[in-house]
């Protein structure tokens, strides 16, 4: 029973009141602590004054959300296994940023929107392993920080909660450093949450506290770095036609931010290892145009130019592993497995096969090997 309650904190931490963990870095490190240019001598150090520092505030939202690109942020937890994790940034367009959690039992993304004043959760999805564009897709509309800066503002969220700028210069420590820091508290039925965001860096500290007492989770920034794509190991499988099989190669990219993973993954599938007897899935002309994830029925489309017929060349039997290979890869990719495949938007159509509205392909990796193995 502690277990599940733990794991509804962690909830509540990373998708009721804590979108902004994820926000980005704007400072730099060689040994991963942030040379924090806030930070105060321990001698002259005093409690700031924040009644009268943040009445006139004209502090600007986005200066507590800066968007970088390839930025990894890596945050300790105490309190639960999964207050831990670690973000990266998979897109920024345009006052949208998209990012990728990770932490010991799953990965998520979310994105966030900077607009009129206010910065907002604009969509989150948890078990997300691959690289997907959802900058332009909503399924919430929370505020995390309001505009004007300064103590006192203060906003309703979707579940009657209360979210409020309660100090402006907070005097926080983390093991990144220590910082003076917008404080943020959502006031929950049970709960209460405080986030803090230093200028030029990002969110910095979360803070759960349950309002009897048994319960405290912190997340708190630990490392910083930039110029840090994420790294990632993608599977492509290749027809073994002089051996009647398919097989495997496991590959590592590393995918810089905005880096969409269609080309990368149209180019590996144009090439094989040299001096090997496998069969390109692609051949050169061939172009991923691009692809539609439906969620609820768990099936991708993917476009590919008729020059995927056109060029093939193949026989019935061939040409089924060519399918099965391009639908292992995508589908196992993306998480589904089925795999719809069209030309120029028009249902797979060739000499041997014949799409029907509806109908689509099944990742089936059983009995599939590595290459190099017999």
């Amino acid at each position: 029973m502690r277990k599940i309650i733990l794991a509804t904190i962690m909830c509540l931490l990373l998708f009721t009141a804590c979108g902004a963990k994820d926000a980005l870095p704007g400072s730099d490190s060689d040994n991963g602590q942030i040379n924090n240019q806030q930070e105060q001598d321990t001698n002259n150090s005093q409690e700031p004054d924040n009644n009268s520092r943040s009445e006139e505030s004209e502090e600007k939202l986005e200066d507590y959300f800066p968007m970088a690109g390839n930025v990894h942020m890596v945050y300790r937890g105490e309190g639960n296994e999964y207050a831990e994790y670690e973000t990266y940034v998979d897109y920024v367009k345009d006052g949208v940023m998209q990012v990728r959690n990770i932490n010991p039992g799953t990965v998520s993304v979310k994105v966030y929107k900077l607009s009129e004043g206010e910065l907002k959760e604009v969509f989150a999805h948890g078990e997300i392993y691959y690289r997907h564009d959802y900058t332009s897709s909503v399924n919430r509309d929370e505020i995390l920080i309001k505009e004007p800066i300064k103590e006192g503002t203060s906003w309703l969220l979707a579940d009657g909660s209360t979210r409020s700028i309660t100090g402006v210069n907070k005097g926080i420590k983390t093991p990144a450093g220590d910082f003076e820091a917008l404080e943020i508290t959502t006031d929950m039925e049970n709960s209460v949450i405080k986030d803090y965001y230093v200028k030029g860096i990002g969110l910095v500290k979360t803070e759960y506290n349950d309002k009897n007492g048994e319960y405290t989770v912190i997340s708190e920034l630990e490392k910083i770095e930039k110029d840090v794509p994420f790294k990632q190991i993608i599977r492509f499988y290749y027809p073994d036609f002089m051996k009647d099989r398919i097989v495997y190669i496991d590959k590592e990219f590393q995918l810089e931010t905005n880096k969409d993973i269609l080309p990368l993954l149209e180019e590996q599938l144009k090439s094989v290892p040299e001096n090997s007897e496998l069969t390109r899935v692609l051949t050169p002309n061939v172009k991923i145009q691009g692809c539609q994830i439906d969620e609820e029925k768990n099936i991708m489309t993917v476009d590919f130019t008729s020059d995927l017929v056109n060029e093939m060349n193949a026989g019935a039997g061939l040409e089924l592993m060519i399918l099965k290979s391009i639908t292992n890869t995508i589908g196992e990719y993306y998480q589904k497995d089925k795999v719809a495949i069209t030309l120029d938007g028009k249902l797979y159509e060739s000499g041997h096969i014949l799409l029907k509205s509806g109908e689509y392909f099944r990742v089936d990796t059983e009995g599939i090997t590595e290459y190099g193995e017999q």
